[in-house]
């Protein structure tokens, strides 16, 4: 009998972090799960990249709007869907996803770039927990 290998790329443990101080992201910060929590705050996404990829997680208690926006000069650049308490929630050339005050801890939101838009997909347990606007 034959004998088959099998062998896989090393597994790489992608970091979970707390914002950077003033919530503005490089792109040296792909691949990283940025932990949310807390109250009203503004994330600013790098210039659009190909392969930049981050994930929001909420992690604790939300008590205000948590916006993630695109920067200056990229507007109407997200695109893409989110699952909303099982109803889809069209991202269509906005300029800011947000998790709202009282989004569940598990909520979340991914976000990747072809070099031009930054594209969405995430998923909230409650209605409106999770909305677009720009």
């Amino acid at each position: 009998m034959a004998t088959i290998n099998l062998s896989h790329p090393a597994a790489t443990v992608k970091p979970v972090v707390d914002l950077p101080d003033g919530n503005v992201l490089t792109n040296e910060m792909s691949g990283f799960t940025f932990k949310i929590s807390g109250g009203a705050s503004t994330i600013t996404l790098p210039e659009p990249k190909s392969g930049f990829q981050a994930k929001f997680l909420v992690t604790g208690a939300t008590t205000g709007a948590i916006d993630i926006s695109a920067p200056t000069g990229h507007e109407d650049k997200l695109e893409g869907s989110v699952i909303v308490a099982g109803a889809v929630l069209d991202v269509n050339a906005n300029d800011t996803i947000s998790f709202a005050s009282g989004a569940n801890i598990g909520d979340f939101i991914e976000i990747f770039s072809d070099g031009t838009n930054y594209l969405v997909f995430g998923n909230a347990l409650a209605a409106s927990k999770i909305t677009v606007a720009g």
